[in-house]
């Protein structure tokens, strides 16, 4: 019995959990508030945007309550292992993690009841050395992109060259590019994933606040 109720717990779990749309560089989900209007959503979803946001004015694109849409241009900072590390981990001026900002695009759609949030990564933020271009080429939130890998490579290859790194170390640095790659997009999604959650937090919250 007990393994049933548990079987049952799981079943459910899955079925109410969110699902997302992955693309290249897009992330979409599509989120259920029940006894919400599409008036009370949008004004909910501006609020949050107002908190998260430095300057709402500044980002907000577009902000049409009839169409039921908000456009939002913005920048959001991921982390991730440097792979520099893993040649030189006793070296205390390579930093364990990089960190690189994105520029971000986010389109949210509102009927009664429900609001759908398609969120783009537009390009790379961070001040550019001539490989932005590049590495935002590499990441795929729906799979990397192997040839963006091999072109990321035999760049770094002539670099490492260049700098006197042998070529053990040049061999260990590709092993390594693309777990990079993984992680980073994988943080990418999961920092995406929390934005959207926080906003429908922010809704569903709302609810219970009568004060």
């Amino acid at each position: 019995m007990r393994k049933l109720f548990l079987l049952m717990l799981f079943i459910t779990t899955i079925t109410n959990a969110q699902e997302y749309k992955l693309e290249e560089k897009t992330v979409t989900g599509v989120f259920e508030v029940k006894e919400k209007t599409k008036a009370e959503i949008f004004a909910s979803i501006n609020k949050w945007v107002s908190i998260n946001y430095n300057s709402a004015k500044n980002v907000v694109q577009m902000n049409d309550l009839e169409s039921g849409t908000i456009i939002i241009k913005g920048i959001n900072e991921v982390s991730y292992k440097n792979s520099m590390k893993e040649l030189y981990p006793n070296n205390k001026y390579v930093e364990e993690y990089s960190r690189t900002k994105f520029n971000h695009l986010i389109e949210i759609n509102i009927k009664d009841n429900k609001f759908r949030i398609i969120y783009k990564i537009t390009d790379i933020a961070t001040e550019d050395v001539g490989y932005n271009s590049l590495i935002f080429k590499c990441i795929g939130f729906d799979g990397i992109n192997e040839t963006a890998i091999t072109e990321y490579n035999e760049k770094m290859e002539g670099l490492l060259k260049q700098g006197l790194i042998g070529k053990e170390k040049r061999e260990k640095f590709k092993s390594l590019t693309k777990p990079m790659f993984e992680e980073l997009s994988n943080s990418l999604v999961n920092d995406i994933k929390a934005t959207m959650q926080s906003i429908e937090k922010s809704i569903t919250e709302t609810t219970k606040d009568k004060w």
